[in-house]
């Protein structure tokens, strides 16, 4: 699945509620409490107060709860006065009076959030607050909430929610959780039940929360404070149910400490899960938990056909905040595409923190059109966030049946071959209504098996083949209980046609390139990315190494320090060698996709492709990723690189502002030079990051390259004119 990394510079906070309540002094004509909710930070992060308007002032308080500072702007339209109050940073307080000598009709107020981490002011929100001096004595709030009830809400291992209900006049209840050395805050609306879970608790433990009820002129609940105890749960304490006793024909075991698991499965594929796999041990039984499970997958090494006599897919679960388990098995057919289906698991409020067993009947799956042929992946999907445990994964027969019939009319022959692959094209008929097929050749030997339906022709093919070599491939048919075919083995002998050439060797100066894939320049730091349907191999061709591709859909390599400046290149290139894929899309992300589609490819040849970087309309200096689109089918590809294909080396401004940048490589100095004043000179090195800021105002400046490491760099002139012009330079 395509996993593209996004960046939100900006963030719109809006004011989420706005409460008037009675002053506390009747010298105030009004008080107003605004809390402001920031879009990645906590529930009323911000809280503005502005206690005192008058005819000649007006008194504010700002309170952040956040560990960044916030910068406070406080303008008054009537008069056009400004303060600007000082950082505040975490539970910081800031007061600044804002004084006038004519009344206002009203008072606006600007609030700004500074991201340090970032950089820069950005402003939340503005609204204005009514001005009226001549308002009427305020009468102080005495009525404290009524009403107040704490009770005992649902207990985990680590949990205990908290159910708080209180009335008061103002419209809203503060309640403070204590327990041991901690206090908890927390606010509901009136008459209005809040639930609160407090987290971190310790299991098999008793707790006693003293809560107590105020609303926001401090007036206290009657009956403060209501103790609520609780004891947590002892958690996962017990091993999962022992599975019956099958004969191991009559399963295939995942994850199990009772039966022989199969060997090599990968339990925690990088498939961009916020999922935390581990295993646990409870007593002698090995347990598979997932905490803050969304999703996650289990690769096998070996396929399976576990249509094969085999009829359920047995789970145990244990949880005590999950309430459903997607489960997808996901079938390979050996030519590049896959299947899955999936079955819901539902988990009952009585099922939760005990061991429930699954036994999902495999028509589940079929009758959904999946064969539960070449089963390699299993993926399991929660609702998000909780902790799951997993133990006793496995496919199986319950029947007390021995199956003695091998397979019949076995048949294996030669399909297509190329330069790397010969395709075998197997068949077999066997009562149990699949076959497993093992296939074996060199002097390793390479053992590969793979599966198909009884009576059903199952194309297989082996790549990463050399050319123009004969190979003799041993081939055996038996059913999932062992029985083999009469006619066992059968040989295919096949030889590959004579090999791919290797990729045109790049020509161009390596102080024009910054290269991400290939044997010629030295390679930026990147993560190949196989978004979606894609099956990788590495090859050597032509004495080079290349990448061979059978893909359905796209992929990229991710920039390991990104973004990067890429603004001094003007094309991105790649060798595609295509045997079977006729078109495709390249391009690059800076945030979102832009890309040139429609290019069109001649099989069976090096194509050289360029893509214009102006025509992508892309933020050059930001870039993220290079992509490739609308993919479907197998090609090599090799010499992924940017480049700058100007004859001198440097682009249209730097012609025309006559730029200098001398010498080039340089050692411990380089002089930069222009027919305009240049007002300031940046230099950062190509994963983007900035290490020098020179301020010139002159046409010439030497810049002392000493302090900097040898590698390759981009020097950004900021021109007087307002052109930025960029260059790409070695330091050795």
């Amino acid at each position: 699945m395509k996993k593209i990394t996004k960046f939100f510079l900006l963030l719109v906070a809006m004011v989420a509620s706005v409460s008037v309540a009675k002053a506390v002094e009747s010298a105030y004509c009004q008080t107003t409490v605004t809390h402001f909710n920031i879009a990645g930070e906590t529930a009323s992060a911000i809280k503005l107060t502005i206690s005192k308007i008058d005819a000649t002032s007006m008194y504010v308080e700002i309170e952040s709860a956040t560990a960044d500072p916030v910068d406070l702007l406080i303008v008054n339209n009537g008069s056009g006065a400004t303060i600007s109050a000082p950082d505040v940073s975490v539970a910081g307080k800031i007061k600044r009076t804002l004084t006038w000598t004519t009344a206002p009709a009203n008072v606006s107020i600007e609030l700004l959030w500074s991201k340090v981490t970032m950089g820069g002011n950005w402003m939340l929100n503005t609204f204005s607050v009514p001005f009226d001096a001549t308002c009427g004595a305020v009468v102080a709030d005495t009525e404290a909430p009524t009403a107040f009830t704490a009770t005992k809400g649902t207990e985990t291992s680590t949990t205990v929610q908290l159910l708080l209900n209180a009335t008061d006049n103002s419209g809203s209840v503060s309640y403070a959780i204590t327990y041991g050395t901690t206090t908890l805050n927390t606010t509901g609306a009136s008459a209005t039940q809040k639930s609160y879970v407090v987290t971190g608790l310790t299991p098999s433990t008793a707790y006693a929360f003293s809560v107590v009820a105020k609303d926001a002129a401090n007036n206290p609940a009657a009956n403060n404070p209501i103790v609520v105890n609780a004891t947590t749960t002892a958690g996962l304490a017990s091993s999962a149910p022992t599975p019956p006793a099958y004969s191991a024909a009559k399963v295939i075991s995942l994850f199990s400490d009772a039966y022989t698991s199969i060997s090599g499965t990968n339990f925690n594929p990088g498939w961009g899960q916020a999922t935390v796999q581990s295993i646990i041990q409870v007593g002698a039984d090995n347990i598979l938990k997932y905490s803050n499970f969304n999703y996650q997958g289990t690769v096998f090494t070996h396929i399976f056909p576990v249509a094969t006599g085999m009829k359920y897919l047995h789970l145990d679960v244990w949880t005590e905040t999950e309430t459903a388990v997607q489960v997808f098995p996901i079938c390979w057919n050996g030519s590049g595409n896959e299947a899955e289906k999936f079955k819901t698991l539902t988990i009952a409020p009585a099922d939760l923190g005990t061991w429930k067993s699954y036994d999902i009947p495999l028509t589940d799956f079929t009758s959904q059109g999946l064969t539960m042929v070449d089963v390699y992946q299993l993926k399991l999907v929660g609702t998000g966030g909780k902790t799951v445990y997993f133990d006793n994964i496995y496919f199986y027969d319950p029947s007390a049946d021995v199956d003695a019939q091998a397979p019949t009319n076995f048949t294996a022959t030669k399909g297509t071959v190329t330069s790397d692959e010969v395709e075998l094209l197997l068949n077999a008929t066997d009562n149990s209504g699949a076959v497993v097929y093992t296939i074996t050749y060199g002097s390793g030997p390479t053992v590969l098996t793979t599966s198909g339906l009884s009576g059903v022709e199952k194309s297989y093919k082996i790549t990463g083949l050399t050319g123009s070599t004969a190979y003799s491939f041993s081939v055996e048919a038996k059913d999932a209980t062992g029985n083999v075919a009469a006619n066992n083995p059968i040989v295919v002998a096949a030889t590959t046609l004579a090999g791919i050439p290797g990729a045109p060797i790049p020509s161009v100066s390596a102080a024009k390139v910054m290269s991400v894939y290939g044997d010629t320049y030295t390679n930026l730091p990147t993560s190949l990315q196989n978004w979606y349907g894609n099956t990788f191999s590495t090859v050597t061709l032509g004495g080079n190494e290349a990448t061979k591709n059978v893909s359905i859909c796209c992929f990229g390599y991710e920039f390991t320090a990104k973004p990067i400046n890429v603004s001094s290149m003007t094309k991105l290139h790649v060798d595609i060698y295509p045997t079977t894929l006729a078109s495709m899309s390249l391009g690059v992300t800076d945030g979102a996709d832009k890309m040139k589609t429609g290019i069109t490819l001649t099989a069976n040849q090096w194509n050289s492709v360029d893509v214009t970087l102006s025509e992508l309309n892309a933020n050059l200096s930001n870039v993220n990723q290079i992509g490739f689109w609308n993919l479907n089918g197998t090609f090599y590809f090799d010499n992924l690189y940017f480049y700058n294909d100007a004859t001198t080396g440097v682009s249209k401004l730097s012609l025309e502002n006559n730029v200098k940048v001398y010498p080039n490589p340089a050692t411990s100095t380089m002089t930069v030079s222009a027919q305009n004043e240049i007002s300031a000179i940046k230099i950062s090195n190509l994963v983007g990051q900035t290490v020098k800021n020179l301020t010139v105002n002159a046409v010439e400046r030497i810049i002392d390259l000493d302090d900097m490491s040898n590698g390759q760099y981009i020097i950004s002139l900021s021109m007087k004119n307002g052109q930025i012009i960029n260059q790409k330079f070695t330091k050795k």
